[in-house]
């Protein structure tokens, strides 16, 4: 398995879908995140080229078993080493104090209540419980809530099991990613070769810096960062490192083989899965679920052990397509759980399989098709969690 850096040298452009075209006041937008589609996508082609930079087309099959875990956001130092962030979990809400302004964090939990106070299904005996804050909490979600959290914060938030709030600085657990960048351009009249009256567009990227807040912005406090993915199954093929262009506008972008790898599984976290029986499941890429929002196959046995899903936590669902470069035709159009989302499962089986289970599932894609788990779909993080919900506490003011 090969880690590899994307790096933008310039704004990288992901787009939506939204329709654009060469119209007056027209407007590209890029997605906040690429998905993991067009990370393997792009890596599959350049292990596809031959030595004059063009695709050969014999190559197709073998390029599609290119497998990658990603990409994960990486802040890079000056040594071009990666430091992991991950999205923020699902689970972890922030409330700002109405009376001092502070920040504190909370933890969402399964949450044991009276039927009368729910229309969840008796069956099956999936969502047993939902999810929710065990006590009432009258502050409003602080709306700065960093959407990466650094992978030590992050780490700690799978590791721990559920305390009271928690104080925090938004600063410390994270930050939002790439900013969002415009162009604006105007449209060239092929004959004069001068501006066309009114044809003015405008193309938004995502921008790879994090620039310091504040009057004072210093060149050495400003963050670079970059895409990260682990490729296997190259079978013989090889990925050239350089400048190279990539995405919408074919912006120029370094691609660059890492001698790092992912994060590890924090010590004793699948020992402590493994005695308790009960896991949170926590996607770090968007996962495709042929029933939506539920996996399939998680939820068959792997590694000697079957996972039951008993709560969730899923974030608004991402849409996602594409172009088939092997059929010459549009992909079917589909909606992603997003990146985040977690998955409240108990393992089945005995204690040695449960742990294997953890190591073996520890940053795979979990996505039911096959080629969606190649594509780096459902690249899952694994955290504690008790197996039991939480009394519901009721407020009767």
């Amino acid at each position: 398995m090969e880690l590899w850096i994307i790096e933008p040298r310039d704004p990288l452009i992901v787009r939506d879908g939204r329709p654009f075209g060469p119209n007056p006041g027209a407007r590209s937008r890029s997605l906040d995140f690429p998905y993991p589609s067009t990370v393997a996508g792009g890596l599959r082609t350049r292990a596809g080229q031959d030595g004059n930079g063009r695709f050969d087309l014999n190559l197709i099959p073998q390029v599609k078993q290119i497998g990658i875990r990603g990409p994960l956001l990486a802040e890079l130092d000056n040594n071009d080493e990666p430091g992991w962030l991950a999205p923020a979990p699902g689970d972890a809400l922030l409330l700002k104090d109405n009376d001092t302004g502070d920040v504190y964090r909370h933890r969402l939990q399964p949450l044991a209540m009276d039927d009368s106070l729910s229309n969840l299904p008796k069956e099956p005996k999936e969502l047993a419980w939902p999810v929710g804050l065990p006590e009432p909490d009258p502050n409003k979600p602080y709306k700065d809530a960093p959407r990466y959290w650094y992978w030590e914060k992050f780490k700690e938030w799978l590791t721990t099991t559920p305390t009271k709030a928690a104080k925090v600085t938004a600063a410390e657990l994270g930050h939002n990613g790439p900013g969002k960048e415009w162009r604006v351009h105007v449209a060239i009249d092929p004959k004069s070769l001068t501006g066309i009256d009114g044809a003015l567009f405008a193309t938004g990227g995502l921008e790879f810096w994090q620039r310091p807040s504040g009057d004072e912005r210093r060149l050495s406090e400003v963050k670079r960062l970059g895409l990260a993915a682990a490729v296997e199954n190259l079978n013989g093929l090889t990925i050239d490192e350089g400048f190279a262009p990539w995405g919408g506008e074919r912006r120029t972008m370094r691609w660059r083989k890492s001698e790092s790898v992912l994060p590890q599984v924090p010590n004793g976290l699948a020992k402590a899965i493994a005695q308790t029986g009960a896991c949170r499941l926590i996607l770090l890429t968007p996962a495709c679920f042929n029933e939506g929002w539920r996996p399939e196959w998680l939820l068959e046995t792997h590694h000697g052990a079957t996972p039951e899903l008993k709560a969730a936590v899923v974030g608004k669902p991402q849409t996602v397509s594409g172009w088939d470069f092997e059929k010459r035709e549009a992909k079917p159009t589909r909606r992603l759980a997003p990146a985040g989302s977690v998955y409240f499962l108990k393992l089945k089986g005995d204690t040695a399989a449960r742990q294997a289970w953890v190591e073996k599932m520890w940053l795979t894609n979990v996505s039911d098709a096959a080629d969606d788990r190649l594509a780096g779909f459902g690249l899952t993080g694994i955290g504690v969690w008790t197996g039991k919900p939480q009394k519901m506490e009721v407020d009767n003011a």
